[in-house]
């Protein structure tokens, strides 16, 4: 889907960065509002008014930065999915072999998905979809989708450096980010009341998903023969 994310400049802040503009500031600070509104009252419930007050803006101002309640309320997806964006194009452009890069995808990408204000929203947009598709495609496509088009095309680039010996690396990207978060997807939406999950465990998922994955598909480093 071609839709405008107008979340791209929203900054880091993990990162070193200059002073951020007065209006980017003030942006954020009314979708760090907003998220709190939607979580209390679900999309369905929420007024652009509510998020006004709760943000201490005019509505005038509110327009001004998003367009719609379904624009802001992307833009929340947006900031939360940051995190594993910028660890899948750093760790997708590295030269690292591929069992470790798939590795810090996996776990970012599931700590991602799992966290509870993720999965919270992901709720949202499960109960909403049905009025508003448009949130749908774009929760989709801002990170499992994005991870999966980004890894399907390392993994056709590491196949021409005879890294990958798989015949589809789209077939092997779905087989992969599949294996990473289908476990966990109907209990975070189903059963959120007793669904938790640490690092000690998303790590022990993420290590067998890969060792799995690098058996079928990651080419076997050749040694040199003594002679």
């Amino acid at each position: 889907m071609n839709r405008s994310m107008s979340s791209a400049a929203v900054v880091d802040q993990k990162m070193p960065r200059g002073p951020i503009p007065r209006g980017a500031r003030r942006r954020g600070e009314i979708a760090r509002a907003a998220e709190q509104v939607f979580l209390q009252y679900g999309f369905a419930d929420t007024t652009m008014k509510m998020v006004a007050l709760a943000a201490g803006a005019s509505k005038e101002t509110l327009y001004r930065h998003f367009g719609s309640k379904e624009d802001l309320f992307l833009e929340i997806v947006n900031n939360r999915n940051n995190e594993v964006r910028q660890t899948l194009d750093a760790e997708l452009e590295s030269d690292r072999p591929i069992p470790i890069i798939l590795r810090s995808v996996g776990i970012s990408l599931l700590e991602c998905m799992c966290s509870p204000t993720v999965v919270a929203l992901a709720r949202i947009i499960v109960n909403e979809t049905p009025r508003y598709p448009a949130l749908g495609d774009a929760f989709y496509a801002m990170a499992p989708g994005r991870t999966l088009q980004k890894l399907t095309r390392y993994l056709t680039d590491a196949k021409a450096r005879g890294e990958f010996v798989g015949d589809a690396p789209g077939l092997a990207a779905e087989i992969y980010t599949g294996s990473v978060v289908g476990k966990f997807v109907p209990l975070m939406l189903f059963t959120p009341h007793s669904f938790a999950i640490d690092r000690a465990q998303i790590e022990a998922h993420v290590d067998e998903v890969v060792r799995t994955f690098s058996k079928s598909y990651v080419a076997r480093r050749r040694t040199r023969s003594s002679g």
